[in-house]
């Protein structure tokens, strides 16, 4: 009985050990950075969380163009469907743009009375996958 016993657990280890290489392993650290943050002179959020989130409304990007000369537009929209958006000619902002991936948070802050960026932070991290 012991000898069968001990046989039908080797049995199971083993079959665990080789259904294990196929299972999703997950590691580091995760940023929950919550939901897009729209305020009156600024805009933030990590793009991953704006594109799952629930709601279906939240978005933050940037996009760059030549069309009218290299000009950089960034906007966002929070869940409540509150707005924001500046743009640039100044290269600093084009290169930040750039860097835009689909692991980055982005900081852009408007220049008061205007439609100016006066800020754009990208920042690349593997914590912000979803």
């Amino acid at each position: 009985m012991k000898a069968m016993l001990q046989k039908l657990i080797g049995t199971a280890v083993l079959g665990l050990a080789l259904i294990s290489p196929g299972a999703p392993a997950w590691a580091g650290e995760v940023d929950l950075y919550g939901e897009v943050i729209v305020g009156t002179s600024g805009a933030a959020g990590a793009l991953p969380r704006a594109r799952y989130s629930a709601d279906g409304t939240q978005y933050i990007g940037c996009s760059f163009s030549h069309s009218l000369g290299l000009t950089v537009d960034c906007s966002a929209r929070d869940k409540t469907g509150k707005s924001l958006g500046c743009w640039s000619n100044d290269t600093r902002f084009v290169d930040a743009a750039k860097a835009i991936t689909d692991s980055s948070f982005i900081n852009f802050t408007v220049t008061p009375g205007t439609a100016s960026c006066s800020e754009l932070t990208v920042t690349n991290s593997s914590a912000f996958l979803r």
